[in-house]
């Protein structure tokens, strides 16, 4: 029978949220068993990794001294040195274990690449599929794959994932390890690799791959063209997804609702992932799927995954839910543009914890020329208010600084969502990703960078956990003049401010269902997922995902 292998190693987590289950090689091992292939994932994203990553030793040294840095900031260094982050001895100190860590990571994951060499040795594999993921993910995944080139040669090794649809051919001016790179939707493409593989097809008939070709790189288009109605059923099974036993993974399925979006804002990669072409699955397909999820592996929480989600579709799902009389809980992202807030008391009915809306900025003017959304922000505070009259955790995200703004642009995005009172508001600096129009066209946004430099350092940039924003490696491109540091100090400043003002900042949509399956208040499980994850201490995660999976799993029982 033939086989395949299919790698996740998303590196350390940096959020709880890390270790819930990868729905894409779900997917991946659904189409390819259904093709006859023998199927294995390898999930590093696990409790059980997360314990080997960081020693316990340095977990209970760095316990009290982190829970101090971190205390009412929402989980951003609490200011005591003259740049706002920690004194001089202190910072000194955490580089030393920042150091030792590394080294301790680096060490592991020589023995993560031999065991999964040994799983080649013992499967015989016609191929290896690798899920790409950013910082030491990528790192990582790279150890392992140039490990598996060198022991064994001949194998078959593809890519695909985050990296590949951001950064593409800049992959193999980092590694020569991937015989191919897939940007795109892979539900079809891998059967093709499959092909590949067995010496079957070419990769210049593959829509999507990315390949060398006399030692440069060529790519074949994406086509984006897959009905998700028709995706194959995600294969969680233990003897194929072998981190599904136990309590090592937060069990919430995330369900391909739409791909594709159309509205083009500044900052999103969305369009470039998934095409700009908005594609819905059905909303009685969309349910079937949970209830097949609730039959088959006793899941009653989900997570769907689309950026664009219709309102409309999402009311159609609510009535189905409610209709069938499934009990779960889910969350969800939503756009101003099609939410209606007469579907909100039917959407929570059925079961919706929490929504997802991406405002960014306060004002107008920084709206409508940098971000791009086409969201009138006189209509957001009563669609917010009706979401959460309804019941719903309401989380509202937002970039700071934007392109165009200036000091008073910001204070009045402060004031906005002050006003606004959501239940949380995550707030990010701004990322720079290939392909979207701030790349595309950076002098008209105040982006100063040279593309290739970014490319190779944004493939393995690391969230440093140890520090806040401004002591990162520094990112290498400047907005409105202001370099890396100047520009996160002011997205830490505003974090500040809105904690200052009792909004709960850095707590996003799927976070805030953990949360509640845990039995856990939204901010206390932000300030304690974010320590957990900081210091490495595996054990309490370990227990705040065996009482999460104990809810999940108990259909029809609150938490």
């Amino acid at each position: 029978m033939p086989s395949a292998i299919l790698v996740s190693y998303a590196g350390y987590p940096y959020t709880p949220s890390s270790l819930t289950p990868d729905n894409g090689l779900a997917n991946l091992a659904g189409a390819l068993i259904g093709a006859g292939y023998d199927v294995r994932i390898l999930d590093y994203g696990t409790v059980s990794n997360m314990r080997r990553l960081f020693p316990e030793e340095m977990t209970e040294t760095l316990k009290p001294d982190v829970a101090e840095l971190m205390r009412g900031e929402g989980g951003a260094a609490r200011p005591s040195g003259p740049q706002g982050g920690p004194g001089a001895e202190a910072l000194e100190q955490l580089k030393q274990i920042d150091a030792a860590l590394e080294q301790h990571q680096a060490a592991q994951m020589q023995a993560i690449a031999e065991e999964v060499a040994e799983e080649v040795r013992r499967l015989k594999p016609d191929f290896v599929g690798f899920k790409l993921w950013n910082g030491d993910g990528f790192t990582g995944s790279v150890i392992i794959a140039e490990h598996l080139r060198q022991e064994f040669p001949s194998l078959r090794i593809y890519a695909g994932g985050p990296q590949v649809s951001w950064f593409g051919e800049a992959i193999y001016r980092r590694t020569r390890a991937f015989d191919a790179l897939l940007h795109g939707e892979g539900e079809q493409a891998i059967l093709e690799l499959a092909e590949h593989a067995r010496g079957k097809r070419e990769l210049a008939t593959i829509a999507g791959v990315i390949y060398l070709e006399d030692g440069q790189p060529r790519r074949v288009p994406p086509t984006f063209a897959v009905n998700l109605d028709d995706l194959p059923e995600a294969v969680y099974d233990e003897d194929v997804y072998p981190a599904m036993a136990g309590d090592e993974k937060i069990k919430i399925i995330v369900l391909d609702d739409s791909r594709g979006c159309p509205y083009q804002c500044g900052f999103c990669a969305h369009p470039v992932e998934s095409g700009t072409r908005l594609r819905t699955a059905s909303a009685s397909v969309l349910v079937d799927r949970m209830a097949a999820a609730i039959e088959k592996y006793g899941v009653t929480a989900f997570r769907f995954a689309g950026s664009s989600t219709p309102g409309d579709l999402m009311a159609e799902v609510a009535d189905e839910i409610i209709e069938r009389e499934l009990e779960v809980t889910y969350t969800c992202f939503g756009h101003f543009a099609s939410a209606r807030p007469d579907h909100f008391e039917r959407m929570a009915q059925s079961g919706l914890y929490a929504i997802f809306f991406g405002i960014e900025t306060g004002c107008q003017e920084v709206m409508d020329r940098a971000v791009r959304k086409g969201i009138d922000l006189g209509s957001v505070r009563a669609t917010v208010e009706a979401a959460q009259r309804a019941g719903i955790f309401v989380v509202t995200s937002m970039i700071v600084p934007l392109p165009f703004d200036t000091e008073e642009t910001i204070r009045e995005s402060l004031e906005f969502v002050l006003r606004l009172r959501p239940d949380s508001a995550p707030v990010q600096f701004p990322g720079l990703l290939p392909g979207t129009p701030w790349w595309r066209e950076p002098d008209k946004y105040g982006f100063d960078f040279d593309p290739e430099q970014v490319a190779l350092v944004g493939l393995d940039y690391k969230i440093k956990l140890l520090f806040p924003p401004t002591l990162w490696q520094p990112l290498p491109y400047k907005l409105n003049g202001r370099s890396f540091a100047e520009f996160t100090a002011l997205t830490m400043q505003f974090t500040a401010e809105l904690d200052a003002g009792g909004i709960l900042v850095n707590l996003p949509d799927d976070n805030a269902l953990i949360a509640h399956c845990a039995g856990m208040t939204p901010r206390q499980f932000r300030d304690y997922g974010r320590l957990w994850c900081a210091v490495g201490d595996a054990e309490a995660m370990g227990e705040m995902v065996t009482r999460t999976n104990a809810s999940i799993l108990a259909t029809g029982n609150e938490p």
